[in-house]
C-alpha cells in the first residue's frame, strides 16, 4: 500500500465566504483549485450527512505550489450540521490542527485584524530539548479550527530546508 502526503484538509465551515476571506486574505490561500455547488451524487454520503443537502465548496491553495496542502471549504445547508463545541484555548482529544510555514507572523496577525479568529498562543520561540527554535504561534480560525503557524520562509522549505531539521540555539 502507498499514501501521498496530504491532498487537502476539508472544513465544514458556517460560512463559506467569511471563511474564504479568512483563509485568502490572513493565511494567503487565494489560489481557487475548485468552487461550486455539489449537486447530485453522494457527497452527502462522504460528509455523513442526508440526501438532499446544499452543499457549497471552496477549495483553496498557495499559488505557485503543487495541488497538495490544500485547504477544502464546505458549506452545508438543509440541515445545518451541529457546530463542535469547544473553549478557544487548549486542545481536544480528536481534534485536527493545520500546520503552515509563514515567513512573517506579525504581518500575519496585522492580516488577521478584522476576521472572525482567536488567538491560542501568540508568536513565541519553540524551545525543545534544550534548544531555542524558530517562533510559532497557534490561532482559530472562524469555525473553531485549530492553525498552528511556524516562522519559517516557505521557499526554503520548498528544497529541503525546514525547521524540523535545524538543531536550533543551544538555551
Amino acid at each position: 500500500m502507498q499514501l501521498s502526503q496530504m491532498v487537502r484538509a476539508a472544513l465544514q465551515v458556517s460560512d463559506l465566504e467569511r471563511s474564504k476571506a479568512f483563509y485568502s486574505e490572513v493565511l494567503g490561500l487565494s489560489e481557487v483549485y475548485s468552487e461550486g455547488e455539489a449537486l447530485g451524487g453522494n457527497m452527502h454520503e462522504l460528509i455523513g450527512m442526508p440526501a438532499g443537502v446544499t452543499t457549497r465548496v471552496c477549495i483553496m491553495k498557495q499559488p505557485d505550489f503543487s495541488a497538495y496542502g490544500m485547504v477544502g471549504l464546505f458549506e452545508v445547508r438543509n440541515p445545518v450540521p451541529p457546530k463542535i463545541e469547544r473553549p478557544s484555548q487548549g486542545s481536544n482529544l480528536g481534534e485536527l490542527c493545520m500546520v503552515f510555514y509563514c515567513s512573517d507572523l506579525d504581518e500575519l496577525l496585522r492580516r488577521a485584524q478584522g476576521h472572525v479568529h482567536s488567538i491560542v498562543r501568540e508568536p513565541v520561540r519553540l524551545r525543545v530539548r534544550g534548544h531555542i527554535k524558530q517562533r510559532e504561534m497557534a490561532m482559530r480560525g472562524p469555525d473553531g479550527e485549530k492553525i498552528n503557524l511556524i516562522e519559517w520562509n516557505p521557499q526554503d522549505a520548498i528544497g529541503g530546508h525546514r525547521p524540523e531539521t535545524w538543531a536550533g540555539d543551544p538555551e
